[in-house]
């Protein structure tokens, strides 16, 4: 059997002669260096975290274009998703089209943040979605898009409520089951 005293050798001793020792300060430098560090952890910019937000939403409005134009506007010259529906210019028709392509990035989103960006975004959440919604009409109308307010304003709704409730809904799960892991 392995001696204790052996097995550890010389830290106890070492760990003495550290205790001892005078303590050394770091450089003014590295502190303030290492204090804009933890600060940017902690307390991210909320213009980085839409950065981030806005670049996930891009990517995924952009993929459901491919299987659901929104306004007449895709990448495919058919609309398979309308053609399944019945009376496909209504109002419900356009919230859900409004939740799919804004919601589909807000519910990925959260599984690409950090817990802190998640926790700062927690009050603005209710200023970004709407905005994306409204950029997002904006842009539509950029490109040609035929709008008319019988169709904006349901397809609007759906986004912004639909991006808000689909991030919140991953951003939950997303945080409880890290609770339940650290339990």
């Amino acid at each position: 059997m392995i001696d204790k005293k052996n097995k550890y050798g010389d830290w106890e001793s070492e760990f003495l002669e550290f205790i001892d020792s005078n303590p050394l300060s770091p450089p003014p430098l590295l502190t303030e260096k290492i204090k804009a560090e933890i600060t940017n952890e902690l307390r991210p910019a909320i213009w980085l975290i839409f950065s981030k937000l806005a670049g996930l939403q891009l990517v995924c409005a952009t993929v459901t274009l491919f299987f659901c134009p929104q306004f007449e506007i895709g990448f495919t010259g058919h609309d398979h998703l309308a053609d399944l529906i019945p009376h496909s210019d209504g109002f419900g028709f356009m919230v859900i089209c409004g939740i799919i392509f804004l919601g589909v990035g807000a519910a990925i989103a959260p599984l690409f943040m950090k817990k802190t960006e998640l926790l700062a975004i927690d009050n603005s959440g209710l200023l970004y979605f709407p905005t994306a919604a409204l950029v997002a009409v904006m842009l539509f109308y950029g490109l040609g898009a035929d709008l008319s307010l019988h169709l904006t304003l349901p397809w609007f709704l759906g986004g912004a409520l639909g991006g808000l409730i689909s991030f919140e809904i991953v951003r939950y799960l997303r945080c409880r089951a890290a609770e339940l892991l650290n339990e």
